[in-house]
């Protein structure tokens, strides 16, 4: 995980300067509606390459921001979106996919899931933010009498909660409880922790479905106000 070394605000613009967690510096701008991202050269001092830029707000909106979240500042929402990149390439790749691209490795991750209830957060290609705005741009946009897209859609949102953040312990108790290989014995020593990763895992899809039939609710009254 990368770090903030620097953050300015004023009215403005709004400045960051980020450490990645493979040594790489990057800078955020936000000014008269553009959001410029460039990498530094020589330890922060030089300006580099410009990894990603725009001044398109259906864009930045859709790239940045989350509706089911509280409203975020521009530069904090930035941040968010790209401070666990491990490089600045990464930064570059992520901020330049398409909701397509998005939405296809997503769906590879998913068929690729087996018997498990339960897999880390790591196995997702993207971010689990950046993955709901793929799947909330494709959920917009589908025509609603298309039931099949629009319930596979619904189904690959709310499956989002089967990607939980696990420590070392908890990946050995889900091991343990998914597996058919273990004794009785091996499965009670890591009852406990599966037990709370689960309540995890339930609290998330709960919300993830609110989500969703918040979405569904705004749809259906945009389409009346037509």
């Amino acid at each position: 995980m990368g770090k903030v070394i620097v953050k300015t605000e004023t009215p403005e613009q709004s400045f960051a300067r980020l450490e990645l967690s493979n040594g790489d510096q990057v800078t955020i701008a936000v000014a008269d509606g553009e959001i410029t991202i460039v990498k530094m050269k020589w330890a922060g001092v030089l300006r580099g390459a410009t990894l990603w830029r725009s001044a398109d707000a259906a864009e930045i909106a859709e790239k940045f921001f989350d509706d089911t979240k509280l409203p975020q500042k521009p530069v904090e929402a930035i941040i968010d979106k790209i401070i666990d990149c491990r490089s600045a390439d990464d930064v570059a790749a992520r901020l330049s996919a398409t909701p397509d691209e998005v939405l296809g490795q997503y769906v590879a991750a998913l068929e690729n899931v087996g018997d498990r209830m339960i897999r880390d957060i790591s196995e997702l290609p993207y971010p689990k933010d950046m993955i709901k705005a793929a799947l909330r741009h494709y959920l917009k946009r589908m025509n609603r009498t298309d039931q099949k897209a629009v319930e596979a859609l619904g189904v690959a949102y709310v499956s989002l909660s089967h990607f939980q953040p696990l420590t070392p312990e908890e990946q050995d108790a889900v091991a343990l409880m998914e597996s058919v290989h273990h004794t009785p014995e091996e499965k009670i020593e890591g009852g406990d922790l599966y037990d709370a990763v689960l309540a995890r895992w339930r609290a998330d899809g709960a919300a993830l479905l609110d989500e969703l039939r918040s979405m569904t609710h705004q749809a259906e009254a945009d389409k009346r106000r037509i």
